[in-house]
């Protein structure tokens, strides 16, 4: 019997670069974090790597010859057939018409492939996570920003340039919120961090709570938005959409609302995806995910609602189950796929 072969995943994100060698059946055995300030260039970057390679099979007791390749998920557009990043987001180093595939294969002496990170993460929820005995999942990321990918009949779809599955630019709102983009009315305006926070500060405002009241849950602060308030004065000022979550558990109406129109919006853009694709099953990840309870209803009622009848109901909308390990799982698909 031969010698158990591992993938290393890696998932290069714009705070931290997880890498981790996983089986076949998609166990990550072990994993550490780099900080991606420090390996921000493409020299770092590969000084890193296979540093963390060598301590990843050094610390589990695995050969160089075990690992059969190294797949990376890269935070922006990248060709991912060539193995040429076009540009990062947030990861500042000279970056652009970088080939990073060739350049991994020549450092590291195995077959390596590179993908968008939220490519990645699709394959890793599709192959092992929540999309798993399925030939056509959509996965969509919610957090600063709002990401997609898709496998299609078992295959990931990237598109001519790479950019398929930009699910957070669907257009929600003819001349709504200005988006990230510049553009106005996309559903990240909506649903991403910057719409959720610039929500409950609305909200805020509305409630007209006074900050020594909410601090201190006086009578006059039970009305609308005064959790909110309160988490507000306890942060510094600093609201988040988990912020957001804990008034809404607390409680408070605005808080819960501002989770309405999230399903609302959401719902509106995966109602085109339905139409538009029919797949089996829609998974949401990312960190605003962890809302799900103060937003799943109102999602999938909405898809109900809006989109056509039969891929509708064919369709099941499901939270992600990878977790943190998406992406490193994801990565290791990758060189399995042959990038």
């Amino acid at each position: 019997m031969g010698l158990q072969t591992y993938t290393v995943g890696v998932d290069f994100g714009g705070t931290n670069i997880k890498v981790g060698c996983v089986t076949p059946h998609g166990w990550v055995v072990r994993s550490l974090v780099l900080p991606t300030r420090a390996h921000a260039t493409p020299q770092t970057f590969l000084d890193g790597i296979e540093g963390a390679m060598a301590q990843l099979c050094a610390a589990s007791k695995i050969r160089r010859s075990q690992i059969r390749g190294v797949g990376v998920g890269v935070p922006g557009l990248v060709d991912g057939r060539r193995g040429v990043i076009y540009r990062l987001v947030n990861v500042p180093g000279g970056w652009e018409g970088v080939a990073l595939r060739r350049l991994l294969e020549r450092r590291l002496r195995c077959p390596c492939a590179i993908e968008n990170d939220v490519n990645t993460v699709a394959l890793g929820e599709w192959r092992f996570g929540a999309g798993r005995g399925t030939r056509h999942s959509v996965y969509v990321t919610l957090g600063t920003g709002v990401g997609g990918g898709l496998v299609v009949d078992g295959t990931l779809v990237r598109g001519i340039t790479g950019a398929a599955g930009e699910i957070g630019h669907t257009g929600v709102q003819l001349n709504g919120p200005r988006c990230a983009c510049g553009r106005r009315g996309c559903v990240e305006a909506f649903v991403g961090t910057a719409g959720i926070v610039r929500r409950a500060r609305q909200a805020i405002r509305a409630g007209r709570v006074p900050a020594h009241a909410a601090l201190r849950g006086r009578p006059d602060s039970g009305r609308s938005g005064s959790q909110l308030a309160r988490l507000a004065v306890l942060h510094g000022g600093r609201l988040t959409p988990k912020l957001v979550s804990e008034a809404a558990r607390a409680g408070d109406r605005a808080a819960m609302d501002i989770w309405q129109e999230v399903g609302y919006y959401l719902g509106a853009a995966l109602a085109n995806v339905v139409n538009l694709l029919s797949p089996e099953r829609i998974v949401i990840g990312g960190g605003v995910a962890g809302a799900w309870p103060w937003f799943g209803r109102r999602l999938r009622a909405t898809v109900r609602e809006l989109a056509f009848a039969v891929p509708a109901s064919a369709c099941q909308i499901v939270r992600a189950r990878l977790g943190d390990e998406a992406g490193i799982i994801g990565g290791a698909i990758l060189v399995e796929e042959g990038g």
